[in-house]
Order: structure tokens, then C-alpha cells, then sequence
């Protein structure tokens, strides 16, 4: 059974390198944070810099943000793109099991 979301998810920031690559242990370290100051996770959103990430990048964000809360608290992603078919695609990617 999944459990109702409530609370204060944060919506974080994705952190990148200085040559531009995600950086996904700064990543790991922000959701531990998070995670210690609220109820869950809002990650890759307009805050998250969504729209200059390609779809790699997208699930590696999405993984790593899962991964890190490790079930202790929910972790939405946002899917949202240009059309309803890329939305629906992206959110499937991201809904396979160990993403």
C-alpha cells in the first residue's frame, strides 16, 4: 500500500559541476538536507533546472533523488515536457522499476 504524501516536499536544486555535469554527489548530499528539514522530495522541476537536462540526465536525477531517500520519505518527479507524448514517455522511464 502507498502512503499518502503530506507535509513539506522541497523543491531542490540540481546541482551541477563547473564544467556543466550533473553532479550527482552534491545531489546525494542535498537530499540527505532535505530530507533532515522537511517530509520528502520535489526534484527536476523549474527549480531543478529541468528544461537544459536531457533525458539521461532526467532519470539520473530522478534515481539518484529515489535512491537517497532509500523509502524513508516520497520523492515526486517532475515529467511535465513539450507534449503529452513526450510527458507520457519520460514518466514511464522514470516508473520503471530501479529508476
Amino acid at each position: 500500500m502507498r502512503r499518502a504524501i503530506s507535509g513539506v516536499l522541497t523543491a531542490i536544486v540540481t546541482p551541477f559541476t563547473a564544467e556543466g555535469a550533473l553532479n550527482l554527489p552534491a545531489l546525494r548530499q542535498q537530499v540527505q538536507r532535505q530530507l533532515a528539514a522537511g517530509n520528502g522530495i520535489f526534484c527536476g522541476g523549474t527549480n531543478g533546472e529541468f528544461f537544459v537536462l536531457n533525458e539521461e540526465e532526467k532519470i539520473a536525477v530522478a534515481r539518484t533523488c529515489v535512491e537517497e531517500a532509500a523509502g524513508r520519505a516520497p520523492v515526486v518527479a517532475h515529467i511535465g515536457e513539450i507534449s503529452t507524448r513526450e510527458t507520457r514517455r519520460l514518466g514511464q522511464q522514470i516508473a520503471r522499476p530501479g529508476v
